[in-house]
């Protein structure tokens, strides 16, 4: 196969992976219905399943949102054949997939899980400094800006890993810095309406981009946004 359509096929099976809502599918499964985009912070992800769906239920949705980041990059990688560049854009690819899903009316989940699994297909040093940020902001009661410091960090080591000896190249950091913008995106999803019908911009995007709080959206319970 050409490079380029393999490129174009890798990153369209990695948007499809990732693309699928296993955190709503499996609430309305297993909870007779439930929308878990109704409750709490109204994301789809393995938090919010957690805390409105219960422990056995996230137990099984967050693997499974780290092997969508991480299985596009594997086959990618092993059938393709693909340079660390295509590797990147797939990896992108299935985090954008989770982010706006086709399966949701191109809405989604925060992209924590599915980008966890793209970076340990990409470079296991990576992994273990993004995880070491997870680590810590868990031991601390702070995961939100654990999670956020761990994506600030991997553009950092990817510079790192292109500077020694490994030679990685800048595929890396720049991918790593579009998983960092794509991650604040989706905290930053609708904050314009947000400030418009809660007032205090200020507040409002720090609370987002440092703890990724809405207004409106308590950790358990029904949303009382708009």
């Amino acid at each position: 196969m050409d490079a380029r359509w393999a490129l174009v096929t890798f990153c369209a099976v990695g948007y499809l992976i990732g693309s699928l809502p296993v955190g709503y599918w499996a609430t309305r499964w297993r909870r007779l219905g439930l929308d878990i985009r109704g409750y709490g912070s109204g994301n789809v992800g393995t938090a919010n399943v957690y805390r409105h769906a219960g422990f056995a239920l996230a137990a099984v949705v967050g693997p499974i949102q780290f092997v969508q980041g991480l299985l596009p990059l594997l086959l990618a990688r092993f059938v393709g054949d693909l340079s660390t560049t295509s590797l990147v854009l797939v990896g992108i690819a299935a985090v954008v997939g989770n982010g706006w899903s086709v399966f949701l009316g191109f809405d989604g989940g925060r992209g924590v899980a599915v980008s966890t699994g793209a970076v340990a297909g990409l470079n296991l040093i990576a992994l273990v400094a993004l995880l070491a940020c997870f680590a810590v902001g868990a031991l601390r009661s702070h995961i939100a800006e654990g999670v956020l410091a761990g994506f600030i960090v991997l553009p950092v080591v990817g510079v790192v890993l292109a500077l020694t000896p490994l030679n990685t190249g800048y595929a890396l950091p720049v991918g790593f810095a579009v998983l960092l913008v794509l991650i604040l995106a989706r905290r930053l999803e609708g904050v314009v309406g947000d400030v418009n019908h809660f007032g205090g911009a200020r507040h409002v995007v720090l609370d987002r981009v440092l703890h990724d709080r809405r207004p409106g959206r308590p950790l358990i319970g029904h949303r009382t946004d708009p």
